[in-house]
């Protein structure tokens, strides 16, 4: 099996001829960020998408 490395714009361009929307993406951060903040903006990018977190 042979895997294939694509950018992010192959990626979902290729989901979309298949048929497929992705759930949700977003960008959480860059690499100047925190592993804090990186965390924050996670968790509120997952509630607004419906799911709940339990802390």
């Amino acid at each position: 099996m042979k895997l294939k490395i694509q950018s992010i714009k192959n990626y979902f361009k290729s989901k979309k001829n298949r048929g497929l929307e992705p759930v949700f993406f977003e960008k959480i951060g860059d690499q100047k960020s925190s592993r804090d903040e990186m965390l924050k903006n996670l968790i509120k990018a997952l509630e607004k998408n419906g799911w709940t977190i339990k802390k």
